[in-house]
């Protein structure tokens, strides 16, 4: 019997922990034809079936359950192995990958805690597509959102909300008024993220059906919607614990109670099996997104 590949061995790896080859290809950065071409490699090799068809994605056979046990066992202690050297020659360095806006908005000011409290390891941190995607072999943790529960082969953690709300700059009210109920925000300048879709959500839910709203601008990532809305350019349906800092300090004032994506929230990703780096890293995020608004670092 010729001894299967390392790399057969990782993808079907990667299918059993996404459920599907798609998904495995694209969390080793791979085609689908060569994740496909791959498990048969390794099938012709051990002579038995490992997956098998389910729906739109694939499950292991009994005997394919048996091998991604062993792998996952052997993967976490190569990864330990790698890990604990790296530690000696370089120090830990945990690469995280993170959206934009979460980033910058609510990650990067509470990093200088982690540092104080763990020293010894250091983070990279990388930008993350808007369009949520398995964590891949390049990041040790990854914050998305979604818009309901992640797949069930995820390791992912709910950390807030990602509902939005109608949020504007005493800059902005000081010219226009007081909204004094939903209907007055039509005649507003209506600040839009990527789209016009949610605003219209919003005022669904509160009974009225626009025909057209307003033209003002739409931005294609959140900085740039909430910097336009901190300096008075218009009302932006925001994620309120994006904006913590500005609440507290008045630069921007919610409108109404309602919101819009309640389906929304931010996740917390990382690989199964998780170095204790890693866990340290999770542990300390978890904590920080109980705890609310940044205080003192």
């Amino acid at each position: 019997m010729v001894r299967p590949s390392l790399s057969s061995l990782k993808a079907f790896d990667a299918i059993v922990s996404t459920g599907s080859l798609r998904a495995a290809a694209q969390a080793l950065s791979i085609t689908q034809s060569a994740v496909s071409h791959q498990l048969r490699r390794l099938e012709d090799s051990l002579g038995v079936a490992l997956v098998a068809r389910s729906g739109r994605g694939v499950v292991p056979t009994a005997e394919g359950r048996r091998l991604a046990e062993g792998l996952r066992e052997g993967f976490r202690l190569l990864d330990q192995a790698v890990d604990g050297l790296l530690s000696k020659e370089q120090g830990q360095r945990l690469r995280v990958r993170c959206l934009p806006s979460v980033a910058v908005r609510w990650l990067i000011p509470r990093l200088s805690g982690f540092r104080e409290r763990y020293p010894e390891l250091s983070i990279s941190i990388q930008y993350a597509d808007y369009l949520y995607a398995p964590i891949d072999a390049e990041a040790d943790v990854l914050i998305n959102w979604l818009d309901g529960e992640p797949p069930a082969q995820a390791e992912g953690q709910r950390l807030f909300s990602g509902a939005t709300y109608p949020v504007a700059s005493p800059l902005y009210l000081d010219r226009v008024g007081e909204a004094r109920q939903p209907v007055d925000l039509l005649h507003w300048e209506l600040l839009h993220d990527h789209s016009h879709q949610p605003w219209q959500q919003w005022f669904r839910h509160h009974g009225l059906n626009p025909a057209t709203l307003s033209d003002g601008g739409i931005y294609q990532e959140f900085n740039l919607l909430s910097a336009a809305a901190i300096t008075g350019q218009g009302v932006a349906l925001c994620p309120l614990r994006l904006i913590e800092d500005e609440l507290l300090q008045g630069t921007l004032l919610t409108l109404f109670d309602q919101p819009v994506n309640e389906q929304r929230a931010y996740w917390l990703f990382h690989h199964p099996q998780p170095s204790t780096a890693v866990q340290v890293f999770c542990d300390w995020i978890r904590e920080q997104a109980a705890n609310g608004a940044v205080q003192g670092g």
